[in-house]
């Protein structure tokens, strides 16, 4: 049984598999972001305050980096469109 996909819906649907294909990339990115840096490299790297409180500090993710691109490049479609 075909599935019928009017031209009113098509725009709805290719939106819907970008949505999903970016939801499934982040997962895998935000998974993968912490194999370079080890949970030592974060002990020996990590600043403790009274015991309570532990900073590390560590490099910038891919899924970090690709999240920020990503929201620069939404604000100056957003404002080249809105303004």
């Amino acid at each position: 049984m075909p599935i019928e996909v009017s031209q009113a819906q098509l725009p709805s649907l290719i939106l819907l598999f970008v949505l999903l294909v970016s939801v499934v990339i982040a997962i895998y990115l935000g998974l993968k972001s912490g194999d370079k840096y080890s949970v030592e490299d974060a002990e020996s790297d990590a600043v403790s305050f009274a015991g309570e409180v532990t900073e590390a500090e560590g490099p910038v993710t891919t899924f970090l980096k690709i999240a920020y691109i990503i929201l620069i490049l939404w604000a100056v479609v957003y404002l080249a469109l809105y303004l």
